[in-house]
């Protein structure tokens, strides 16, 4: 695929109906900060409430999806500020799908990492003899990370290997589920049908959709830094502050890349559903 043409016709779409997309996508993105505000405590109770609204919030992305679709597919006209809750009124149609999703993408990555910091402690415990299992009780964080500093670089190296395949292990799953959400809302696939036929739809093309997602992450590193300076300055506000930061990072986003992504990535869909389904109709 040519992802340059498809960014330049994501630029063409954008102009049908700009403001109105930009403030769902506003919206949206806005939503998506409501769990983390809710993360601020280390007790059960914080714990539990926080899960609880993940959950709750684990659809709000679909938003994104309808109104990406309504714009390449000629029906920018019918956008509304509604499409940004799609996730909350629809959450019954949606959530087993993106729990199934969420799953798919999480826990190969997790066991791998769990894996991974266990073969760690090992192999500093048993290189480092100045390392306590005293001080990995207590979480003596300055004596682990000088005892890890002074491993054999060989042992480093390996670890570092292993969390870039964890990263590349990351991307290369959730590139083969692209598509489940353009399925969901196009076809009406729903669980582990929408999950096959994404693996199915997304075969031959991993590459291009990486390609698609490298292609904005100079965009994408530019929000990260803007919404850490803001943070640093304001760390004197621990939570106001993240919340400002955040809230920023967001704005700007929305204001830069935000739009053109999300539009890129519907008319890749779009482009290979048209090749499998229309085509051969």
């Amino acid at each position: 695929m040519n992802i340059q043409k498809i960014k330049e016709k994501a630029q063409q779409v954008l102009n049908m109906n700009k403001p109105q997309y930009m403030r769902i996508l506003l919206m949206i993105a806005l939503l998506e900060l409501i769990p983390n505000l809710l993360n601020i405590g280390e007790d059960i109770l914080s714990n539990l409430l926080y899960i609880i609204i993940s959950i709750a919030f684990m659809a709000v992305s679909h938003g994104y999806i309808v109104s990406s679709l309504k714009m390449v597919r000629n029906q920018s006209m019918m956008l509304a500020n509604d499409d940004a809750f799609v996730g909350f009124k629809r959450f019954k149609e949606l959530f087993s799908t993106y729990l199934l999703k969420n799953i798919f993408t999480v826990v190969p990555s997790m066991i791998m990492v769990l894996i991974s910091s266990i073969f760690l402690g090992l192999f500093i415990a048993g290189a480092s003899s100045g390392l306590s299992s005293q001080a990995v009780l207590s979480n003596d964080y300055t004596q682990i990370i000088s005892s890890v500093a002074n491993l054999p670089a060989s042992v480093l190296g390996a670890f570092m290997l292993v969390y870039l395949i964890i990263v590349i292990l990351i991307v290369v799953i959730s590139s083969y589920l692209f598509a489940v959400s353009y399925l969901l809302e196009r076809y009406h696939m729903t669980n582990m049908n929408a999950i096959k036929e994404s693996f199915r739809l997304m075969k031959g093309h991993i590459w291009d959709v990486i390609k698609l997602e490298l292609s904005f992450l100079g965009w994408m590193v530019l929000v990260i830094l803007v919404q850490s300076v803001i943070g640093e300055l304001l760390a004197f506000l621990p939570i106001l502050g993240s919340l400002i930061a955040s809230i920023i990072a967001s704005v700007v986003g929305v204001y830069t890349y935000l739009p053109r992504y999300h539009l890129s990535k519907a008319i890749f869909f779009e482009e290979l559903a048209y090749y499998r389904y229309e085509q051969t109709n």
